[in-house]
């Protein structure tokens, strides 16, 4: 494969990762780990045709990949339940790296704080120029007691989420989902509550925090270069919405616009670089850079 993976690439990709995925469930029946299964993988050419792209290549990714699955224990903060789940997650998630693997990464909060490229939500947000909802990470005790109100008296108001490490996203995801907000809200029929997305910008001193503490939290990460997001989808589903936002989403996956992984309470979206320049064009004019508004 010469340049970038087409979105017919990408389709028979996702294609042998299902196949994929169910051998190691059939395997694990056998008593076999994720290695033997991964090994095959390999020399499947829809699959090397992507993870070739890779750095590492092919070889070295699904090394690693099965490392990490077969080092995998269930926990509440993991985003899979089974090996098999988070093998998915794995090898879906390395078209994120095939896309952003040349982008330097913000690494802490001074650089993703400090820098001119990422807009600062709240100004957007109080000039109503924000289709979809959020909220930050709490911090400090009032939004702590807050938040614990709400979950307390009022569980179904907003997702059980921990809110963005950031308030802040780059211009063209903002216009990537302020579009998918309200293609969703067209779809969603009386559904008022819209949608809401769980995180956006990460550094990768955040990220190896949460991957201390349990969560699956990928490295090298899209979230990390600002061009991707985690949108709420447990929510929706105890709503009945969730299969609107689904259609939605897939329909971007289906034409190339964005890597879409289910990760159980949350879908991860990656924006196509291809698709950057349309987005930033579409994004609000008044948006403050970060750090200021």
């Amino acid at each position: 494969m010469t340049g970038p993976p087409s979105p017919a690439e990408l389709a028979a990709y996702r294609r042998a990762v299902d196949d994929v995925v169910q051998r190691l469930r059939d395997g694990t029946v056998e008593g076999q780990g994720a290695g033997p299964v991964l090994h095959r993988a390999a020399e499947h050419p829809d699959v090397s045709a992507v993870l070739d792209l890779v750095p590492g290549g092919t070889e070295a990714v699904l090394a690693r990949i099965a490392q990490q699955v077969g080092a995998f224990r269930p926990s509440a903060r993991s985003n899979a339940s089974t090996p098999a789940t988070l093998l998915k997650i794995y090898l879906l998630q390395q078209i994120d790296v095939v896309w952003w693997s040349s982008i330097q990464p913000f690494t802490d909060d001074e650089d993703v704080l400090g820098s001119s490229e990422l807009a600062w939500l709240p100004s957007l947000r109080r000039r109503r120029q924000l289709a979809f909802r959020y909220r930050v990470c709490a911090t400090g005790w009032p939004a702590r007691a807050r938040n614990h109100a709400i979950r307390r008296w009022a569980p179904e108001r907003e997702p059980l989420s921990s809110g963005l490490s950031y308030p802040v996203a780059r211009p063209a995801m903002i216009a990537l989902l302020n579009e998918i907000a309200t293609r969703f809200t067209e779809r969603s029929g009386p559904w008022k509550g819209g949608l809401w997305v769980n995180c956006i910008v990460r550094s990768t001193a955040v990220q190896q925090r949460l991957r201390d503490l349990g969560y699956s939290a990928l490295l090298p990460s899209a979230h990390c270069t600002g061009y991707a997001a985690d949108i709420e989808m447990a929510w929706l589903r105890r709503q009945g919405v969730a299969p609107a936002l689904e259609d939605v989403l897939t329909g971007y996956r289906d034409e190339g616009v964005l890597n879409v992984i289910d990760e159980g309470q949350a879908w991860h979206v990656c924006l196509n670089p291809a698709l950057v320049s349309r987005y930033a064009h579409l994004a609000p004019l008044a948006a403050g850079t970060a750090g200021t508004g």
